[in-house]
């Protein structure tokens, strides 16, 4: 897949430092923090299928895991089980 370079201005550069913050705190750089961003944006207006940005769809499981908690059964005796099926 060919890379294609965007250029884009900020009004603010306290915006600059938040989103570099954000970025750190993902353990991404923050052309792949903005991709997110844009990704994430464009599936809201509906210009790109949810389906095309995995990582969202993980974080948002994920958020529902934590808010949710334990499911009550282990997960080990959960893989026994399905593998006696």
């Amino acid at each position: 897949m060919k890379t294609v370079r965007l250029n884009i201005y900020l009004d603010d550069p306290i915006l600059r430092e938040k989103v570099k913050i954000a970025a750190a705190r993902r353990g991404v750089t923050v052309s792949a923090y903005a991709l997110m961003a844009l990704r994430r944006q464009l599936a809201e207006d509906g210009l790109l299928p949810a389906a095309e940005n995995p990582q969202e769809a993980a974080r948002a499981l994920d958020d529902l895991r934590k808010r949710t908690g334990p499911i009550g059964v282990p997960v080990r005796l959960l893989i026994e089980e399905g593998r006696n099926r």
